[in-house]
């Protein structure tokens, strides 16, 4: 008995057998079958259904389910699949819905780097303005050193932090020694305030440089998502799924 190609999953079945064993799709061998692009449509609308349906186009079987969502995918929605989770094609819709989300994400994404320039380009201009209106003038450099800080200070903070267990160990050897331990906390405080601001007009001119860099490459990403959203769209409509 020779063994066939199922023109709908791509599974073998006997050339004798009337349907798919895998998803149901008819043998298009078999003289009782009519030879239309759904011969089981009727099947399926009757009630009789002896496969599993697409979520999208409940008259055609099923020869995948979603990666995302888990829907029954037929074989035009699997064909139409431009993405894999889990090793699974991911269906139509939710195709869709990722790549709105990308495009609002870029697009927020951009918008945030703006602001950020912006902000940390008018510390940078104001800082270096105070500075080089005054050269020599050692209060004038000290001010320009602290203005350039305010754009990194609270990320220089967060990353020159203690960790937990030091803090643990801190409140632990407080409790012991009140005095000895609040001033030691103090001092901490103090130095780790001093380092920061030490570091932190490096700190901001970093995150300037880091935010133009993403404001243009986003911008550039989110052109190319745009095109393939469209180009997308455009397939779907030939194809009459829009």
């Amino acid at each position: 008995m020779a063994l066939i190609v199922c023109q709908e999953c791509g599974g073998q079945m006997s050339e004798q057998a009337q349907s798919c064993p895998k998803c149901g799709a008819p043998n298009p061998n078999a003289p009782q079958v009519a030879h239309t692009q759904f011969a089981y449509a009727a099947q399926a609308v009757s009630g009789g259904t002896n496969f599993n349906p697409c979520a999208r186009h409940p008259q055609a079987p099923a020869v995948a389910t979603c990666g995302n969502c888990g829907a029954n995918m037929c074989k035009e929605c699997k064909d139409l699949s431009v993405y894999t989770k889990d090793n699974k094609p991911v269906c139509i819709d939710c195709t869709l819905q990722y790549n709105e989300a990308t495009l609002t994400h870029l697009r927020s994404e951009i918008r945030w780097a703006k602001v950020k320039t912006i902000i940390l380009g008018v510390i940078i201009l104001i800082a270096l303005s105070l500075w080089l209106n005054n050269l020599g003038d050692t209060n004038a450099a000290i001010w320009a050193w602290i203005i350039a800080a305010l754009g990194g200070i609270f990320t220089t903070l967060k990353h020159t932090g203690r960790s937990d267990a030091e803090r643990a160990a801190d409140d632990i050897y407080t409790r012991f020694n009140p005095s000895d331990g609040l001033m030691y906390e103090g001092v901490g405080c103090f130095a780790r305030i001093a380092v920061a601001v030490f570091f932190a007009p490096f700190v901001t001119l970093y995150s300037f440089i880091k935010n133009i860099f993403t404001w243009v490459t986003s911008q550039k990403n989110l052109k190319i998502s745009e095109q393939n959203h469209a180009d997308y769209i455009e397939i779907l409509k030939q194809r009459g799924e829009l």
